[in-house]
């Protein structure tokens, strides 16, 4: 934890109340932040943590309470308001434009500088964005293209697209959910000295271990409403996760016994070569009533050997894939799916989920035949349709209004949620989780690995793809280790802890 941070309030919300139809978001919450500080804001899935940013943000009405920047009352809020304000949101999807390079997308939204009246100085805007990055110690040259970027220094340009316009406060929303161990740490260097300057930071996590890190104080809601605010180092992880849960923090990871008996093999890989060399001579195998991980570090093909089985990965140049001792080439999604595959993408919002579409819509998006009144029309049973989802919804605790709420309203957990859910409607043979806990509070986490053990134990096979060395050693029966797209090491049960899974990644 880092001191710092002065008592002069840049921001205060008081008493900030937003309702929907069926349900009140936030209810009176006071929330401040000082100049020069940066103040986490942490709560479960659906605590409201979204909601009081976008009412920050400009793009919610609140209801009732008072906001003021500065010590200036702010009346009618809108998100150009906001901006003029001073605010700057960066959201876990970045809102960057990959075929633009760095220079233009930093400068996005602001005048271009001009040479002859109407001729775009291309030179002069790439040495004035290489010298605004050098001031805040990043080290990309502005002609780059963004899509040639890592996560990590994709997260550095939306920094400095946000302090190119003048940002005073900058919130940060689950920042390091897709970055490796030494890009976290990159940046926090470059938000601390973002904040030594002056900068005051709203940060948004369900890491918590990086509260205590990175913070000097936070504040806590849960369903809807404001627990408490306090400095970081007057409390530890266990009462955070208190305060959060509500009572005692529930139990992480479920028991599973050393050694169990697991059934047939379900996946068969046989020296498998990707096209794009990303994995070379992999041979693994999955069994029924087995939960098998995945891991390495960035670029090890972990991540890639997912979306390949699944057919919307790069194909196979060499090596054969079995289903249930059968050939499989993977050819797309509905291969896979015919042949008793799911997948639970890394990228729920982009690739699992259709925001715009309703929940009972996305739970029978994988099973959709089955509800056909006929195939030629493609109308659909509603009626039973929603039934099921609504089973599903009440198995897995999803919390929303009901089954004709739009999934993009619903938290990260309830998505995560959504998208098992089209899954365990069709009972896959072999269900393939990529990240599948990336961005979600730890209740949410409990309730997937308990979900994922009893999936296993109902005799599907499990293939969990996690660059979280600890839940990998909570969850699964075994862990399969990648570097440079080749199989490296087997841990077993017995032997599995996060500091061995580690070990076996870097090469120890």
């Amino acid at each position: 934890m880092n001191t710092g941070g002065s008592d002069l309030l840049r921001l205060e919300m008081k008493g900030i109340t937003k309702v929907f139809p069926g349900t009140v978001a936030c209810e009176a919450i006071d929330f401040d932040l000082r100049a020069g500080e940066i103040h986490a804001l942490v709560g479960q899935n659906g605590a409201g943590k979204s909601t009081l940013i976008r009412v920050l943000a400009g793009i919610y009405p609140r209801d009732a309470g008072e906001i003021f920047i500065e010590g200036e009352p702010v009346e009618h809020l809108t998100p150009w308001t906001a901006h003029d304000l001073g605010m700057r949101f960066i959201h876990q999807e970045l809102n960057l434009v990959p075929q633009f390079n760095v220079a233009e997308n930093i400068v996005l939204g602001d005048p271009y500088p001009f040479r002859f009246g109407r001729l775009i100085d291309w030179r002069r805007l790439n040495r004035h964005v290489g010298s605004v990055l050098a001031d805040l110690g990043i080290s990309i040259d502005p002609r780059r293209s963004v899509q040639s970027l890592s996560v990590a220094e994709q997260w550095m340009v939306a920094i400095a697209r946000a302090l190119y316009s003048r940002g005073r406060v900058l919130v940060m929303d689950e920042p390091t959910s897709s970055l490796t161990r030494e890009d976290v740490q990159e940046l926090f260097d470059l938000v601390r000295s973002l904040v030594a300057k002056g900068t005051s930071v709203i940060y948004i996590s369900h890491r918590l271990e990086e509260v205590f890190e990175l913070a000097q104080r936070v504040t806590v809601l849960r369903d809807g409403h404001k627990v408490t605010t306090t400095d970081v180092d007057s409390i530890d992880l266990s009462e955070l996760v208190r305060l959060m849960v509500g009572g005692s923090p529930q139990k992480l990871y479920p028991t599973i016994e050393e050694d169990r008996s697991v059934g047939k093999p379900v996946l068969q890989a046989d020296e498998l070569t990707s096209i794009d060399g990303r994995l070379v001579d992999l041979s693994l195998e999955v069994h029924e009533r087995e939960v098998v991980g995945l891991t390495g570090l960035l670029g090890a093909g972990h991540n890639e050997f997912a979306d390949s089985l699944f057919g919307v990965g790069a194909q196979f140049s060499s090596g054969q894939v079995l289903l249930d001792g059968k050939p499989y080439e993977p050819r797309g999604a509905r291969d896979a799916i015919g042949r008793g595959i799911g997948l639970v993408p890394a990228e729920r919002r982009s690739q699992g989920l259709i925001g715009e579409m309703r929940i009972w819509e996305n739970i029978i998006l994988a099973h959709l035949r089955h509800f056909l009144i006929d195939p030629i029309t493609q109308i659909i049973r509603h009626r039973e349709a929603n039934r099921e989802a609504l089973e599903q919804m009440r198995s897995l605790r999803i919390v929303a209004v009901g089954p004709e709420q739009e999934v993009r309203y619903l938290s990260g957990g309830n998505q995560q949620k959504v998208v098992l859910a089209k899954w365990l409607l069709r009972r896959p043979r072999l269900l393939v989780l990529n990240e599948p806990t990336r961005g979600i509070d730890v209740s949410a986490k409990a309730e997937i690995y308990g979900l994922v053990r009893r999936l296993a134990d109902e005799g599907s096979g499990i293939l969990f793809v996690s660059t979280e060395a600890e839940e990998l050693a909570g969850v699964c029966d075994r862990v399969l280790i990648l570097r440079q797209g080749r199989l490296v090491a087997e841990i077993p049960r017995r032997e599995l802890s996060a500091q061995r899974i580690m070990e076996a990644c870097y090469g120890g």
